[in-house]
């Protein structure tokens, strides 16, 4: 880890640059912030146990979780935050860790969703509602269009 890119004055100086950039209007992503405080938060608090302290590849482990989690917040999607630190953050990747990150993913959602900040009972401000189900003729469509992009991918 880039000594500094993940301290506790990163921690603070990126929250209240966030704070003061979402209520002033600006148009800035919210999702890289989420996962680099995770990260953040991730990195501060394994300094206090000398299980993650000492050992890099239980930090990295815990990284992974904490990167699982802002994605999981950021579009309310746990398995998507499990896929983008599996894709992103690890070179390899034990089962074990990936059921991890799914817990931390989840346990991320569930809480925001208890939070409820948006007070609209919506997971995230972009949360799109389907007016019309797809038809039953549909569904062959879709089973080849996922066959034909798993053979091509």
């Amino acid at each position: 880890v880039m000594k500094g890119y993940l301290g506790g004055r990163t921690l603070l100086i990126k929250c209240v640059a966030l704070v003061l950039s979402v209520a002033s209007g600006l148009s800035v992503g919210l999702e890289a912030a989420y996962v680099h405080i995770a990260c953040c938060v991730a990195n501060v608090c394994a300094r206090y146990f000398s299980k993650y302290a000492t050992s890099e590849v239980k930090k990295r482990e815990l990284l992974s979780g904490a990167a699982a989690a802002g994605i999981s917040v950021a579009f309310g999607a746990p398995v998507g935050g499990v896929l983008f630190s599996l894709e992103m953050l690890s070179s390899y990747f034990p089962p074990k860790t990936i059921w991890r990150s799914f817990y931390c993913a989840i346990v991320a959602a569930i809480t925001l969703r208890g939070i409820d900040p948006l007070h609209s009972g919506k997971l995230v401000a972009f949360e799109i509602t389907y007016h019309y189900a797809f038809g039953w003729f549909e569904l062959p469509c879709f089973i080849m269009l996922g066959a034909v992009g798993g053979l091509v991918g």
